[in-house]
């Protein structure tokens, strides 16, 4: 089961939201969006990640502040990663690239984060990735 996260959305005030994590079909990079959950059903709320032709390291995402300009403060409010420092562009817009935090994916969205880590990058309980290994 996730774990539940609130943001204070300007356009639908404070928000129960849950993370979901899969892989972007062309390229598998990483998708985080969030689905609304403190309604009558869950429901798509947001895409936090935007997928776009710039460099995108393992763990990194473009976040679509375009959209959805409070995402920043709420990835910073969960520590769910840091801003790299580094900006993409598509169009007319630019979006900051983070750094998110697997291990804080992990805790939030377990099943969706195994699933990702061993459909994408191969990561499986025999094969741990050297930085896991060291925790």
């Amino acid at each position: 089961m996730n774990k539940q996260l609130e943001m204070e959305s300007r356009f639908s005030g404070k928000v129960k939201l849950e993370l979901e994590i899969n892989a972007y079909r062309d390229n598998d990079r990483m998708y985080i969006g969030l689905v609304q959950v403190d309604g009558e059903y869950p429901e798509h709320f947001a895409d936090l990640t935007v997928n776009i032709s710039a460099p995108c390291p393992d763990y990194c995402g473009y976040v679509d502040t375009n959209n959805c300009p409070e995402l920043e403060g709420f990835i910073e409010k969960h520590g769910l990663g840091e801003f790299t420092g580094l900006m993409g562009g598509s169009g007319f817009c630019s979006y900051p690239l983070y750094l998110f935090n697997p291990e804080k994916l992990r805790e939030i969205a377990p099943e969706d984060m195994a699933l990702f880590e061993r459909t994408v990058m191969g990561i499986t309980p025999d094969r741990v990735p050297e930085e896991r290994r060291a925790l």
